[in-house]
């Protein structure tokens, strides 16, 4: 046996790809685990109204969800991975030490899931999107400092779109519902005799939300995968779009809302004591049933937070549904809340209008579940490609292509949690949440999904609660002294969360990620062959070494058989 003794820079040399793989390992835990937390208690922000307001029942939300999920990450969902990857650090950076931009996505999964548990524990409305991107620009500042962030386009784009995505969602809700609401339900309100005319505006009306869902979506969709071909791409966009509109008004809508019609759902109440009765019934059944409440989203929380340890996986969707859907359904103080302070209560339209709106309903959660699917998904698959690329290529590649297989296999994971956790949640979720009729549901939920899937199309990863906590207000807000219906103190404690997030999540991600580079440190590389010589023949597991030193520089002693060394 031989010994060689040289000084060496820890992170220098030829990387062997072998002891790479337990980053790889985990990553693919932590991916599937976020994914499935993410289906067992964020889609319920999508469907929680649906169900809650019976326009849908558990089995038909958890199949529509499975499919448009499924459509909006593997259509679009690549572009917010992408950022996570190599939108928020300065991956050129690490083009020398591709292993510490692998381990450092590593850590800012597994920092993510520890702060997002603890922010559950603490009851503190957080955002897993917000945590990612914190996590993510910590382990890059502590190796590289305020150089090792891209802070325009990248993290300054972020940062203004979590701004503007929440006002930007209000003023589409507030536009979906004054036109409805002025266009043809005040009207009726005012002379119920002219329901019958009301009755075909509200068609027309449908008939816009479609043009526009399958519009844009379309458009989102076809630009995504060949931007030169601008008028195929228009073509295919309004054809397709236009001809669901017409086939809508022409006779499509007479079987579906008789289809509603005959489960008997009704969006409003005439009658005053009739909407008491509601209030009283819905806060003490509240009041009754939290305990159990507790116990039944205790499930999903508790294997949440479990797998914690492991990464981010499991403990955003505790978080999610304890904290970020209440705000949701919160955000808005009650019926009784208002009668006991006075205020005048919130709009009730006809009956027969209101009942209209449940395919709408229906519709605007299934498209609010294609944005759910085309940003959210850069959560869990963000980090997992970024590392598989890392090692994959032995370097940070400069342009990432879409790694289908790790959206399709992150998708799995959601839909997973949905089908095991998520009917509880929903269910939940739907006896308790605030009163919302269908066209406020509606004009919230179609608000968010442009809001996300416009940020899904730039590459933003942006809080799907946290749109749709701006699509509620700004629908509440088109009440008769809307703003004295909002829920202030809710909302500043959610803008504090939102404030505090990103340093928190980047200030645990920087400790972990120095922590663990210095654990592996002159771990995992093969020496230059410049310095034993003429290299060693496949023997990363055929030599034994001793390193001893500092962080930055070590001393590395070398045994391995004489007959390994490559003759000259």
């Amino acid at each position: 046996m031989e010994t060689i003794e040289y000084v060496i820079d820890p992170f220098s040399g030829t990387t062997q790809m072998q002891a790479w793989q337990w980053i790889f390992a985990i990553c693919l835990i932590t991916s599937f685990l976020q994914g499935a937390s993410m289906g067992a208690n964020d889609v319920a922000n999508c469907f929680g109204t649906s169900v809650g307001a019976k326009v849908l029942t558990i089995t038909q939300a958890c199949i529509l969800a499975t499919i448009f999920i499924t459509l909006g990450s593997m259509t679009i969902g690549s572009k917010v991975s992408n950022t996570v990857g190599k939108g928020i650090v300065n991956y050129k950076l690490f083009a020398d030490t591709p292993q510490l931009f692998a381990l450092g996505m590593l850590t800012a999964a597994i920092s993510t899931g520890l702060w997002v548990t603890l922010a559950t524990w603490l009851s503190m409305p957080v955002s897993t999107t917000h945590s990612v991107v914190g996590s993510v620009m910590g382990f890059g500042l502590v190796q590289f400092g305020g150089s090792g962030i891209d802070w325009w386009p990248g993290v300054g784009k972020i940062v203004i779109s979590w701004v503007a995505s929440p006002l930007v969602t209000g003023i589409f809700s507030v536009a979906f519902y004054l036109t409805a609401k002025y266009w043809f339900l005040r009207k009726v309100q005012q002379d119920e005799s002219r329901l019958e005319w009301g009755l075909k505006q509200q068609i027309l009306y449908m008939a816009i939300v479609l043009f526009l869902a399958f519009l844009t979506f379309l458009i989102f969709v076809t630009f995504k995968y060949d931007k030169k071909a601008v008028g195929m791409n228009l073509g295919i966009s309004f054809g397709v779009a236009g001809a669901i509109a017409i086939a809508w008004i022409a006779g499509l809508h007479k079987p579906i809302n008789g289809y509603f019609a005959k489960r008997g759902l009704v969006g409003g109440f005439h009658d005053e004591d009739e909407v008491v009765a509601k209030d009283l019934d819905e806060l003490n059944e509240i009041s009754s049933s939290s305990e159990h409440d507790e116990e039944t989203a205790t499930a999903p929380a508790q294997a949440a937070t479990a797998s914690a340890a492991v990464g981010s996986a499991a403990v955003s969707g505790a978080s999610q549904r304890s904290n970020a859907m209440s705000v949701v359904s919160s955000i808005m103080r009650s019926d009784a809340d208002l009668r006991a302070d006075r205020l005048p209560p919130n709009d009730i339209w006809h009956p027969e209008l209101e009942s209209r709106f449940a395919f709408g309903q229906m519709v605007s959660a299934c498209y609010e579940a294609i944005a759910f699917g085309a940003n959210d998904i850069g959560n869990s698959s963000g980090t997992l490609i970024a590392v598989y690329q890392t090692i994959e290529y032995a370097s940070v590649i400069s342009k990432p292509s879409p790694e289908y297989w790790a959206l399709a296999y992150c998708t799995v994971g959601i839909v997973a949690g949905l089908w095991l956790f998520g009917a509880n949640v929903m269910r939940t979720i739907g006896q308790n949440i605030t009163l919302m009729t269908p066209i406020r549901g509606l004009s919230a939920e179609l608000a968010t999904a442009f809001s996300v899937l416009i940020a899904s199309y730039i590459g933003i990863p942006v809080s799907t609660t946290h749109c749709s906590v701006g699509g509620v207000i700004g629908a509440g807000l088109c009440e008769a002294q809307g703003y004295k219906k909002v829920n202030w103190k809710l909302m500043l404690k959610v803008a504090a969360s939102w404030v505090l997030t990103l340093p928190v999540a980047m200030g645990l991600n920087a400790l972990m990620y120095v922590i663990c580079r210095g654990g592996t440190q002159g771990q995992w590389f093969v020496p230059p062959s410049a310095v034993v010589g003429d290299g060693v023949e496949n023997a990363f597991n055929d030599y034994e070494y001793t390193c001893v030193g500092n962080a930055d520089i070590q001393t590395c002693t070398l045994t391995f058989a004489s007959e390994l060394l490559v003759e000259e």
